[in-house]
């Protein structure tokens, strides 16, 4: 189930664009940046759409309260990479799924220590790919090292990676096939590659999603109906 977890459309009036061309590329759902009426809403063309809320407080106090108001409504909470405080704040908390690495952030380094924090916590080092189809000549040479250099450090750390296009234009999204190349060419093997496309992101989609649940009281622990399956997270 292949999902590009950071899609940027504009507004809720442009997802037939989006959709149109997640299902040309076989990719069967998306976390838009567009404020959704539900946490996962299923579109009428079939592609499923799942809550995204990216934190911008700058501050450690205010974060907390944004990510209080926010984790409850999203599937997926992503925070950038940037201040040392707050990045390690976020890559510690185990409330914040991604740790984003983009266009508007190429120059933050994630550190070893960081990279280990993230590790214990299960949040991910996300990688917008835009970046690099945007960028030409010496600047996407800049962009390059500076997305190889924070792939090898969460590989090292053994923190999870997730790529995503980070498309504001349908034309930037990329197939899932596409997306694995994207990861060779940052440095990963076929396995960590394919791992950063198909597998993370189902995974912390399926684990939020339960958590969002009703039947969900915390790690580990879920209301159980008569007769039903007990999973835990």
């Amino acid at each position: 189930m292949p999902i590009d977890l950071n899609v940027k459309i504009p507004s809720l009036e442009r997802i037939d664009d989006f959709e149109d061309m997640a299902g040309r590329l076989g990719i069967t759902g998306i976390a838009p940046s567009t404020k959704l009426d539900k946490p996962v809403v299923a579109s009428r063309k079939g592609l499923v759409l799942y809550a995204r809320a990216d934190l911008k407080s700058k501050r450690i106090g205010s974060l907390r309260k944004e990510l209080e108001l926010l984790r409850r409504r999203s599937v997926i909470v992503a925070f950038p990479l940037a201040g040392v405080e707050t990045s390690n704040w976020a890559a510690g908390d185990r409330r914040v799924d991604l740790l984003t690495l983009g266009e508007n952030n190429i120059g933050s380094q994630l550190k070893d220590s960081k990279a280990h924090l993230a590790e214990q916590s299960g949040t991910a080092l996300e990688i917008q790919f835009t970046a690099i189809l945007q960028s030409t000549g010496l600047n996407r040479s800049r962009v390059l090292k500076g997305f190889r250099e924070a792939t090898r450090t969460a590989l090292d750390a053994g923190m999870k990676i997730v790529l995503t296009s980070g498309a504001s234009h349908p034309i930037n999204m990329r197939a899932p096939m596409a997306m694995t190349y994207i990861g060779l060419m940052l440095g990963m093997n076929r396995a960590d590659s394919r791992e950063a496309v198909f597998n993370v992101p189902q995974r912390i989609v399926e684990r939020n999603e339960r958590k969002l649940s009703s039947e969900f009281v915390g790690p580990g622990v879920e209301i159980v109906k008569r007769g039903g399956n007990h999973e835990k997270d």
